[in-house]
């Protein structure tokens, strides 16, 4: 664990430890502030935006569009200037308040639980989860991802993995084993995130690597396998 201010630990490095620490105010508050303090950083929050809106856009009749988890709800902006109806939705309330004073107009916001969604299924045409499905250990993942396509009308998913196939990746392993890293966090090639996803009855579309030099993330479009209709029949595989 990371130590914050005072002592307190900011970064869990477990998973429940994680969704403990976004319910806590102080953290809360902080976090917009911390995460996004450098140009660099919002560069990078325009860009993975841009990715998921260019993956949304791949797929045609997408109105309504629930960002799951949204925290501070610093996507719903984009997405609402993108022309879509959006939702937010996060375990934490706390991090949904912090958002209220930076945005206090934006979409509406719901708590809920990834895990089950106090939505009806079908009730938004897409749903969208950044910076999340990497932190769970893969049966919550796949109870997650599974809750997703049900609410989801045409079972469309954005979401964002750690990839194996990047230069930062590869780099992290290296310093693993020579000893210059402390902590190695295994990432997935394309044939286990595709396994992973087919377990929570979707299919992989496309893939997206957001750098393959400077991240170890990548964006995918998924849908169930019988809902073809709707994406273009050109939708390319990286």
């Amino acid at each position: 664990m990371t130590p914050g201010r005072g002592g307190r630990k900011l970064y869990p490095v477990t998973a429940p430890e994680k969704r403990e620490a976004w319910r806590d105010a102080c953290v809360a508050r902080e976090y917009e502030a911390r995460r996004f303090a450098t140009p660099l950083a919002r560069l990078k929050h325009r860009r993975d935006a841009a990715l998921v809106l260019a993956l949304l856009h791949r797929a045609r009749n997408v109105r309504s569009v629930l960002d799951l988890p949204c925290g501070t709800g610093r996507l719903l902006p984009a997405l609402a200037g993108a022309g879509y109806r959006a939702v937010g939705a996060d375990v934490a309330l706390e991090m949904m308040r912090a958002g209220l004073a930076l945005r206090p107009r934006g979409a509406p916001l719901v708590q809920g639980d990834a895990e089950k969604l106090p939505f009806r299924s079908a009730a938004f045409d897409a749903v969208v989860s950044l910076r999340f499905l990497f932190h769970l250990a893969p049966e919550a993942r796949r109870r997650s991802l599974a809750e997703m396509r049900r609410v989801s009308k045409d079972g469309l998913v954005v979401g964002e993995v750690r990839y194996r196939a990047t230069w930062k990746q590869l780099g992290r392993w290296l310093r693993s084993r020579v000893g210059l890293a402390a902590r190695y966090r295994p990432a997935a090639g394309r044939a286990e995130i595709e396994a992973e996803l087919a377990g929570a009855g979707l299919e992989l579309v496309e893939l997206r690597p957001v750098s393959r030099l400077f991240s170890d993330k990548a964006f995918f479009l998924a849908r169930p396998p019988e809902r073809r209709r709707g994406l273009p029949a050109e939708v390319g595989w990286v």
